[in-house]
């Protein structure tokens, strides 16, 4: 199977499991069995300007300036790195949890395993912004997103926190 397969079939298997049938109640890993999903965070509005502005001077060359992603993003480049890919509902950011995503900011390419079966050319932003502009640019990337994919990634986040 290819790589490409396999990935669309995990990407398939999260969003379905992040579907419920309207019970609330979840298994998480915290020390609880299950667990009450907290209702979603409002954004702040100014964090999210804050964080607009962050994404403009430092992510929209590579992401896009509408948060669209490289052009054909789900193809490697030819040195084997992957390309920029959308932050907006068309990618698969809002699949993956806070933790992951705020590493992903702040270490780039360099958290990516060896087995990945690629590289990212993504720069380390930890040394480049603050925190609390690393933290405002996830709120604008959420910002964009409409709110039943605000849900599932909320979901995501709630589910994988310790």
């Amino acid at each position: 199977m290819s790589r490409y397969f396999l990935f669309a079939l995990g990407c398939f298997l999260l969003l379905a499991a992040c579907q419920d049938s309207g019970d609330v109640r979840i298994t998480t890993n915290s020390s609880s069995p299950t667990a009450e999903i907290p209702p979603l965070p409002t954004l702040n509005p100014d964090e999210v300007t804050l964080g607009q502005q962050v994404y403009t001077a430092n992510c929209a060359r590579c992401h896009g300036a509408n948060l669209e992603g490289e052009a054909d993003w789900k193809l490697q480049n030819e040195d084997n790195s992957f390309r920029a890919p959308p932050h907006d509902v068309s990618g698969h950011t809002w699949h993956h949890d806070d933790t992951l995503l705020l590493e992903a900011i702040r270490s780039g390419g360099a958290r990516l395993p060896d087995n990945i079966g690629g590289t990212s050319n993504m720069p380390a932003f930890d040394q480049i912004i603050t925190e609390e502009e690393i933290q405002a640019v996830l709120a604008y990337i959420k910002s964009t997103w409409p709110a039943d994919t605000r849900e599932i990634q909320w979901e995501q986040t709630v589910r994988t926190q310790p």
